[in-house]
């Protein structure tokens, strides 16, 4: 019997040992080689693409404190959960080099008059505070948030409406990355959109990146003025002037940097011709699709594109697709120019297979649209394209003389028609342009309240469910297997 017992519990001792060993191994699998993924409806839990290539460029050390007490009330307590998650992100994203602090100036009184020696700060209520190989930056945690006052007028608190920490925080770690602030131009005086008005939302974005925005009229100029990193033209109704061509082409082969987006309605021969000469040719037709509707076959001229990864500008905006409203036009490639230039062209946007660039597109045609080889242009459509004199073939290198970026739609950048991938598309081109690849991106979003609106008749409906439905069913669950075990 003895023998017997005895090998009974050798055989229990090494089946124990097996799972506890199976137990660390799976534990251990899973802290080494796992995956994360964020199934909230406005990805809250995920840090953007750009934030993460922030965080990766800070190469020394980086210290966030956040100075805050949960006895103050304000609204800013009303975002705190959503700072610590956005901080939690931060810190998984970042494991080296970065240190994060919470400091409460209520009780923390010694570490609160150290900071205030060294930061000179004047205020100690809902404070964030970055600090980066010798430099700092303070920012105020209501910052983060945009609230709807509207309440305060009937004695109410203010309502958070969205989160934007992420965008406050990643545009403020990029001015401590990049403290010299770059100057980007938009040009006036031909009929272009009003960037305080038409185009607000791109100039923010543009901003967020530590850039200056100013105007630049060349009416009564001859030349580019010296600090502008990079020039943007968007949809000018009238063509530019010869001398004004001449004074942007010089500039351009000097090593200028240049956004173009064209409006397809507007006839600009001149601004075509400053184009062609970078080895991009605009061609004269509008893209477009048919498309089957109930009882007839329409013309669907918003034109839906994909990014092609194949630069710094595109990258690491791959897989994502694009809706250009309005007309829009395609574009070619002088390949021959371009070697005798030593000019690099690459597309950055192609058109969906379904859509070709129609010739004669004018509006109202009585026999209507078809596609007619070698009359329209057919696929690939490109949309967007680069154009780098003197450029090295390496993109991570990021030399070149000069940059022109153009885009054959314009619509898409108005604040009518802006959405998350064209602004993700133009900031990206706007890094790019500014030597500032490295860090684009797709941009930060708001993290937006969503809220459920149900009517009376729904809330009963739930609130029958929820008293009476469930626990009907967990009894007949029971009542099954109790009859199934009788039997």
């Amino acid at each position: 019997m003895t023998p017997h017992r005895t090998g009974i519990k050798v055989s229990i001792s090494l089946q124990i040992a097996a799972v506890l060993i199976i137990y660390v191994l799976i534990n251990y699998l899973g802290f080494v080689h796992y995956e994360r993924r964020d199934f909230s409806r406005s990805q809250k839990f995920s840090l953007a693409g750009q934030t993460r290539s922030v965080l990766k460029e800070c190469k020394k050390p980086l210290e966030i404190i956040v100075v805050s007490s949960p006895t103050f009330l304000s609204p800013v307590s009303q975002i705190f959960g959503d700072l610590r998650s956005l901080m939690n992100e931060v810190l998984f994203n970042k494991r080296d080099g970065l240190r994060v602090e919470y400091v409460d100036p209520t009780r923390n009184l010694s570490r609160i008059q150290d900071l205030q020696a060294k930061y000179k700060l004047t205020s100690l209520d809902n404070l964030l505070i970055l600090d980066y190989d010798g430099r700092h930056r303070l920012l105020s945690i209501a910052e983060m948030g945009d609230f709807d006052l509207s309440p305060l007028a009937q004695g109410g608190q203010p309502i958070l409406r969205a989160f934007r920490g992420e965008q406050v925080l990643t545009s403020n770690m990029l001015a401590l990355l990049k403290p010299d602030s770059e100057i980007v131009y938009f040009m006036d005086g031909h009929g272009e959109p009003s960037p305080e008005r038409d185009l607000s939302n791109l100039v923010e974005a543009i901003a967020q990146q530590n850039a200056l925005v100013k105007s630049l009229s060349l009416s009564s100029s001859d030349t580019i003025p010296v600090d502008a990193s990079a020039l943007i033209l968007i949809a000018p109704k009238s063509d530019l002037e010869e001398r004004e061509a001449a004074v942007i082409g010089a500039w351009l082969r000097k090593g200028g940097k240049m956004l173009v987006l064209l409006d397809p309605n507007s006839p600009t021969p001149r601004l075509h011709s400053l184009i062609e000469n970078s080895g991009i040719i605009v061609r004269d037709d509008r893209v477009l699709r048919l498309i089957q509707l109930p009882l007839a076959t329409g013309i669907l001229r918003d034109v839906t594109a994909h990014v092609l990864p194949n630069t710094e500008i595109t990258r690491r905006l791959e897989g994502m697709n694009i809706l250009f409203p309005g007309a829009t036009q395609s574009l070619a490639f002088n390949q021959k120019l371009a070697e005798q230039e030593k000019i690099r062209i690459r597309p950055l946007v192609e058109a969906a297979e379904e859509f070709w660039g129609e010739t004669a597109y004018i509006p109202n045609q009585p026999a209507g649209v078809a596609y007619q080889d070698g009359i329209d242009n057919g696929q690939p459509i490109i949309i967007a394209a680069s154009a780098d004199r003197d450029a090295v073939e390496n993109d991570r290198v990021g030399v070149q003389s000069s940059r022109l970026v153009v885009i054959g739609s314009s619509q898409f950048a108005f604040n009518t028609g802006l959405n998350r991938p064209g602004l993700d598309l133009l900031v990206g081109s706007i890094n790019a342009l500014i030597d500032r690849s490295t860090v684009s991106g797709i941009t930060p979003k708001n993290a937006t309240r969503f809220s459920l609106q149900l009517t009376d008749e729904q809330l009963s409906r739930l609130t029958l469910v929820v008293i009476f439905g469930l626990p009907a069913v967990a009894a007949l669950l029971g009542l099954l297997v109790w009859l199934r075990r009788r039997a």
